[in-house]
């Protein structure tokens, strides 16, 4: 995927997800909508958070150089 692409593509995510908490917004009643609405995007955030964190974490592991168990100090 170019550069170009991805770019459209976060810029599409970015503009439905902004619509979609604009469309809750309006649905919910107006003094605990705001409450609530605030309450599962912070979730919601939290929840994409923890896992754009793991998969950067896997990638980091699966770069990282193996060492191998089976050579020891007392073998060099």
């Amino acid at each position: 995927m170019s550069r170009i692409q991805k770019s459209m593509l976060g810029a599409f995510i970015g503009a439905s997800s902004a619509g979609m908490w604009l469309i809750v917004d309006l649905l919910l009643p107006e003094p605990i909508g705001d409450y609530l609405l605030f309450l599962i995007m912070g979730v919601v955030h939290t929840v994409i958070g923890w896992q754009v964190a793991r998969l950067v974490g896997k990638q980091k592991e699966r770069l990282s150089p193996k060492t191998s168990d089976s050579l020891k100090t007392s073998d060099i």
